[in-house]
């Protein structure tokens, strides 16, 4: 007794089967359109903004970020000086390139290996709620210091956020990364400074 050939019906059938339905493969995150499209992503819709700009990294722009943040804290503390506003903000990047690397080095001890140009769009990034430090100071003195403590706990939180997307672990592991960076290049400047200041006291 011959097997029944299957029909054109049933082969069809079976292809329609074999073939995945293109809603649940994977896609790769979309690139955000422009540079103020990434910067309203990462105040407002940070989980899919962090790993958009970890798919698509731009060290440009993450370094504008880090110059308007300073810029606009030396402008708040009154320093209309250029010379201020310029090392502010060269004294920024330095700090923030400090962080970014112990962060790397922090990573690759706990075997996460990460691209230097993924981790600093993504810290760079992070920085944009210290923007809002300027407005919570300038509040009636009821308010001011709520304020301020929450524009730093948004900035802390972001900057955590940002890693744990860039390491690909979860947030409460990157707690035990995130602190030791920011301890290692708090003391790393401290000594980079002192180092300075001993070289101009020698020289002069």
């Amino acid at each position: 007794m011959n097997p029944t050939e299957p029909n054109s019906a049933d082969l069809n059938a079976i292809a329609t089967d074999s073939i995945p339905d293109k809603d649940t493969l994977p896609q790769p995150p979309q690139t955000l359109g422009t540079f103020l499209d990434r910067l309203y992503g990462t105040l407002f819709l940070p989980q899919v903004t962090f790993e958009q700009l970890r798919a698509n990294p731009n060290f440009v722009q993450a370094a504008i970020v880090i110059a308007l943040v300073n810029i606009l804290e030396t402008l708040r503390l009154n320093q209309f000086l250029i010379y201020r506003i310029i090392w502010s903000v060269i004294s920024g990047v330095i700090g923030w390139l400090f962080f970014t690397f112990l962060l790397k080095q922090l990573a690759n001890i706990f075997q996460k290996n990460v691209g230097m140009l993924e981790l600093l769009t993504l810290t760079g990034f992070a920085s944009l709620p210290w923007l809002f430090m300027a407005p919570a100071l300038s509040l009636s003195p009821r308010f001011r210091i709520l304020a301020a403590i929450s524009v730093m706990i948004w900035f802390i939180v972001w900057q955590i956020w940002s890693a744990s997307v860039a390491l690909g672990i979860k947030i409460w592991k990157t707690l035990a990364i995130v602190p030791l960076a920011i301890f290692g290049g708090m003391v790393a400047l401290i000594w980079l400074g002192n180092t300075l200041k001993l070289i101009l006291s020698i020289s002069l």
